[in-house]
């Protein structure tokens, strides 16, 4: 058994795009990105690549990602009869699988390399924008961590008045957002050149079994919330933040399958816990 980082992979298109802009879809773009094996220098100056990337037959685009660096090894030369030291190239790296069908990505937790999901889902965008391919169609990958929205929902539902509730947009891309407030507000923000919308409701007590829906619908985005609730009538409001907390998933590898194909099923099962609470309809 071993665990996975939550993520979710998004292709938005920028504005100001020119007439020869190759207009492609999200999902091509990003599998596309991979498929070039692209190299990147990181934050601190290390070199990061993609690799062995692989088309799984359900719909998945398996891959490598690592980085490398020159290392002094110890050697002892058995004809001289001398120690010395030679330099070697060391390359830790994870296995992580993109899933087409709902822009979910599950990469192995791996120490040394993969143990914070927010920076190598930091690292993993950089690799897929180093590519000429973003600039050719006039977009930018975006890879955010899904928090586990779980937590938030359950704090809003014991409160005793639940009276704002804010969460932000970004450019469209995904197709599974909430069609009632997302969607609009994501054709807002692209008609206004805009980057990020910020969208906030207050009440005496505002609805739960809506902003349920809604908050769903914003974890599997990775995007950002927060609920002002009162825990007892007389008592000052308090904030909850639907942040932090990113999913971490046990896959368990079955035994008739691969190991790849098991990553890839347990990303989309987790994906669609998060967004509808429930497992894959």
């Amino acid at each position: 058994m071993f665990y996975i980082h939550l993520m979710r992979i998004k292709c938005e298109t920028l504005a100001q795009a020119n007439f020869l802009t190759s207009v492609r879809d999200p999902v091509t773009v990003i599998e596309q990105s991979f498929q070039i094996k692209p190299t990147a220098l990181v934050r601190n100056g290390s070199e990061w690549h993609i690799g062995n990337v692989e088309l799984l037959s359900n719909g998945g685009v398996a891959f490598a990602m690592g980085r490398t660096q020159a290392v002094k090894s110890p050697l002892f030369d058995i004809d001289n009869h001398d120690f010395k030291e030679e330099e070697a190239l060391k390359a830790p790296f994870t296995i992580g699988v993109f899933d087409k069908e709902t822009q979910a990505c599950g990469i192995i937790r791996k120490s040394g390399v993969s143990q914070n999901g927010y920076e190598v889902a930091k690292k993993l965008e950089v690799l897929l924008n180093s590519s000429e391919l973003a600039a050719e169609t006039n977009t930018q990958i975006l890879v955010e961590t899904i928090p586990d929205p779980v937590g938030f929902i359950e704090a809003i539902f014991s409160a005793k008045f639940f009276k704002r509730f804010s969460f932000t947009v970004t450019r469209p891309n995904p197709h599974d957002i909430d069609r009632l407030i997302q969607g609009p507000a994501e054709e807002f923000t692209e008609a206004a050149n805009g980057l990020r919308t910020k969208i906030e409701v207050e009440g005496p007590d505002l609805s739960k079994e809506l902003i349920q829906d809604v908050a769903h619908a914003v974890a599997a985005v990775g995007e950002e919330a927060t609920a002002s609730i009162v825990t007892q009538a007389g008592r000052r409001s308090k904030r909850v933040h639907l942040s932090g907390n990113a999913v971490v998933e046990a896959v368990d590898p079955d035994a008739r399958d691969s190991v790849l194909n098991s990553i890839l099923n347990r990303t989309r099962e987790a994906y669609y816990r998060v967004r509808n609470g429930m497992q894959i309809p």
